[in-house]
């Protein structure tokens, strides 16, 4: 193997976050994106984050033309983003970038309008705070669908945002449907395959002949969700 691309052949899209970590000193450095970039640690103790790329000339690699956009004004175009730096023990930073990740992702987005009520008046006749859960996840646990199907019928996915490899955060961790949401009050559940288009019993995963014969596929072993708790069991990564 002959590297004669150093630089570029080192670099990966940072979608999220980027980290180093002190094995000896067990410290992590992680910088938190809010939009998508190139990244990359070519030397010990280093990070760097493309934000924008401009060059003026062809680089030889497939593009077969410049990439020096001068924007509106001829000045080169504005790219505006936050970055999120965290520098913390190992333990802290691997839950931290977690939650705060979510967070970044999800951001609520304002909408402003002019009015002439008074705040005390918006109180009175709005309602001004409110959420579809009576009480709060654990931590380790996100809201990632609730989708009206039909009107008595809610396609309702729940996802383990913490890898088995993290140490704090990457226990298994159970959630009760029974009395979680305010809007209205789970009756019955059927599991289903990720895509929801299919029953996960009626799903069997394929067996495949291998050299060493060793055996591949096994048979489902989620934790059923019954009545009358419908207690939903996530392990690490799962949805």
């Amino acid at each position: 193997y002959n590297n004669t691309a150093p630089v570029a052949g080192n670099y990966y899209p940072v979608n999220s976050r980027i980290y180093i970590r002190d094995e000896s000193k067990k410290t992590q450095f992680t910088v938190l994106n809010d939009r998508s970039q190139g990244g990359s640690s070519l030397f010990d103790g280093s990070v760097e984050l493309m934000i924008h790329r401009r060059i003026l000339k062809d680089d030889d690699r497939g593009v077969a033309e410049t990439l020096n956009e001068t924007g509106q004004y001829g000045d080169g175009l504005i790219v505006r983003g936050k970055h999120y730096v965290i520098f913390d023990n190992y333990t802290s930073s691997t839950y931290i970038h977690r939650l705060i990740g979510e967070m970044i992702l999800l951001e609520p987005e304002l909408v402003f309008e002019e009015s002439t009520m008074s705040f005390n008046d918006l109180k009175t006749n709005y309602n001004l705070q409110y959420s579809a859960l009576k009480k709060s996840l654990p931590d380790n646990v996100h809201l990632l669908t609730l989708e009206y199907l039909e009107k008595d019928k809610i396609l309702l996915r729940l996802d383990h945002q913490f890898e088995a490899s993290d140490p704090v955060g990457s226990d298994d961790v159970t959630v009760s449907l029974s009395d979680l949401f305010e809007p209205f009050k789970v009756k019955d559940v059927t599991e289903l395959t990720l895509g929801a288009n299919a029953d996960i019993r009626d799903v069997k995963k394929l067996s495949w002949r291998t050299v060493n014969a060793e055996q591949t596929g096994s048979v489902w072993q989620f934790k059923p969700v019954v009545a009358p708790y419908f207690d939903v069991t996530l392990s690490p990564m799962e949805i």
